[in-house]
């Protein structure tokens, strides 16, 4: 699977809010979500509980920039996430673990969640899921009509997952 995604630091959801209900987006729900990552040679994989109902492991792809880009991801579903943990950190390793409250919300293709990261902060972050070859080529200019809309300028962007973040900061504070 593919998507057009991007990252940005958003300290004001209510205004985020209000945007995506000007563009009639639909409001899904509040996700809380906990993702363990593992080591991996490449790319990123993480078992992901949310609500702690559903489990998901996910492993994907893309580059570390602050512009859109593009993700390859897999996801399967977990039925057994405790012990599908404990193998993953017995064989990988853990690298970190971050907790989020995401509030959901689709526009079209789009994916928009508002995101609350414990350690971090707000954000929102934008997927354009692209399922079709058509998508893919508008995928970009629909990615500029939501940042446009939403009022993200190029100096929020985040070029780094949630899990590098807050490996930067633990590494930070060793180091003090």
């Amino acid at each position: 699977m593919k998507n057009l995604e991007i990252k940005a630091r958003c300290i004001d959801h209510a205004a985020a809010v209000k945007a995506l209900k000007n563009l009639n987006a639909e409001y899904k729900g509040v996700l809380r979500q906990r993702d363990v990552y593992f080591r991996v040679d490449s790319g990123r994989l993480k078992l992901r509980s949310i609500n702690g109902s559903e489990h998901q492991l996910i492993y994907y792809r893309r580059p570390d920039k602050k512009s859109a880009r593009y993700s390859n991801y897999f996801l399967e579903m977990i039925r057994r996430p405790v012990e599908a943990e404990k193998l993953l950190q017995q064989s990988l390793g853990k690298l970190v673990t971050v907790n989020k409250i995401r509030k959901l919300y689709i526009y079209e293709n789009v994916r928009i969640h508002l995101d609350t990261v414990r350690g971090l902060g707000g954000f929102i972050e934008i997927e354009v899921v692209c399922k079709t070859a058509g998508e893919t080529r508008l995928a970009a200019k629909k990615m500029q009509m939501l940042l446009k809309e939403l009022c993200i300028r190029h100096n929020d962007h985040i070029r780094y997952s949630y899990s590098d973040l807050i490996m930067q900061n633990k590494t930070k504070q060793k180091i003090k």
